[in-house]
């Protein structure tokens, strides 16, 4: 009986090769694919060398402000992905280079609107091609009936990016919002228990 037991049953250790490991392995891991990914282009734009000196992050930021898609630097921010306080930096430095001009947005004069000046636009014109190389590059690398899904991949992960960039925006106007209301209350309680105080003089 514990002959046929033992001969019916698999082999020790036999099922749990096709269980999922919950041992985290580098490279299967999709942030750290996205980042060799992005090391991947920038290492073709730098072996593109038509660049003049105009980095990949720059010639997005530059590609952006020339879509005319951004009026404002907080828009560029979500258009490019560069975190604000990088972003604010190169757009000191492209504006100082004269590639670029920030002047007051009519509907917002707390806001600054960006644009290219003919040196900007010249500079970008030089590096678009290398940058165009990049693209290829990407999209050669991979089988053509997964280059459609691919691009639909990114667009739905930098959708996301954009909705997260919008909430949290949004939920720092509320929290602006609600402090200002706060200190309004406040100032209210303190003006009334002022008066209270006159009145039992």
């Amino acid at each position: 009986m514990n002959a046929l037991t033992d001969a019916g049953r698999p082999a020790e250790g036999a099922g749990d090769a096709e269980e999922p490991s919950d041992e985290f392995r580098l490279s299967q891991s999709p942030s750290h694919l996205l980042r060799r990914a992005q090391q991947f282009a920038a290492e073709i734009y730098l072996q593109a060398g038509l660049s003049d000196g105009v980095t990949l992050r720059q010639g997005v930021v530059l590609a952006a402000i020339a879509e005319g898609v951004v009026r404002s630097q907080s828009e560029l921010v979500r258009a490019t992905g560069v975190d604000r306080s990088t972003l604010a930096d190169m757009v000191a430095r492209m504006e100082k280079k004269g590639l670029i001009v920030r002047t007051t947005a009519a509907d917002d004069g707390r806001a600054k609107s960006v644009s290219l000046t003919p040196a900007g636009r010249a500079r970008l014109d030089e590096a678009l091609p290398a940058m165009r190389q990049v693209d290829d590059a990407l999209i050669g690398a991979l089988p053509r009936n997964r280059r459609n899904a691919f691009r639909d991949t990114l667009g739905v992960l930098a959708g996301r990016a954009d909705e997260m960039e919008v909430s949290e925006a949004e939920q720092a106007r509320r929290l602006k919002k609600a402090s200002k209301a706060a200190r309004a209350a406040a100032k209210a309680r303190a003006k009334d228990k002022k008066k209270r105080k006159k009145k039992k003089r």
